[in-house]
């Protein structure tokens, strides 16, 4: 019996250091121009940039195995109109510990790994303030990129192959969170998110879709 792995992360390496990049820039950036304004959130319209990391719990679990638990890492540029409504554009990865077993007539393949999807969306939303706290809604959808470990079995060389599924499906979420107003040019958040994948195909090894509990900062533009 042969096995051949292949590996397909370039893709998620460039992904991954691009959003790195993206959210250390946008953050010295904000913080910079906030710091010239003196109060940026008066204006009619105006733009915040923001962070935030936390916790992934997927919809389906694998029944009788622990309970599969993920991390999910967003920045976002979200434009305010008159600070009630506004639209928020959303770029983020989730990943997630991730277990697959296959049976090949006699063989059994069992893979334990992490899987991953790189998330852009357009959400919009309604915020209202009192004081210094400003609880706030939002829905929308957008575009994820995922990729999966998967595996094949050639009967021809009798060969199991592990591989990487990468594919491009709609995502929509929803969620609800609060903002605290450290200052004029700092807010601090919480924020919970579902999301879905709807058209991808609900089995072990897609445990992509589930609730998001984040912590962030932002600060306006």
């Amino acid at each position: 019996m042969k096995i051949r792995k292949q590996h397909s992360i370039t893709g998620q390496k460039i992904r991954t250091k691009f959003f790195i990049t993206l959210v250390c820039i946008g953050a010295l950036t904000s913080a910079a121009r906030a710091q010239n304004n003196d109060d940026p959130t008066a204006r009619k319209l105006y733009l915040d940039f923001g962070g935030s990391v936390g916790v992934f719990i997927p919809y389906d679990q694998v029944k009788g195995q622990k309970t599969l638990t993920g991390s999910n890492a967003m920045t976002s540029l979200q434009l305010n109109y008159h600070q009630n409504y506004f639209i928020k554009l959303q770029f983020g990865q989730t990943t997630v510990n991730f277990k697959s077993q296959n049976a090949f007539g006699t063989l059994s393949s069992l893979i334990d790994a992490k899987t991953n999807s790189t998330n852009l969306g357009l959400n919009i939303g309604y915020q209202r303030s009192f004081g210094r706290w400003q609880p706030f809604v939002l829905a929308g959808a957008g575009a994820s990129f995922i990729d999966v470990p998967a595996t094949s079995f050639d009967k021809v060389s009798n060969t199991v192959n592990y591989t990487t599924f990468s594919g491009t499906y709609l995502y929509i979420n929803a969620g609800a969170g609060i903002n605290y107003k450290v200052s004029r040019s700092f807010t601090f958040y919480l924020e919970g998110q579902g999301s879905t994948i709807p058209n991808l195909p609900n089995k072990s090894s897609t445990h992509l879709s589930g609730i998001s509990a984040m912590i962030g900062i932002k600060a306006p533009l």
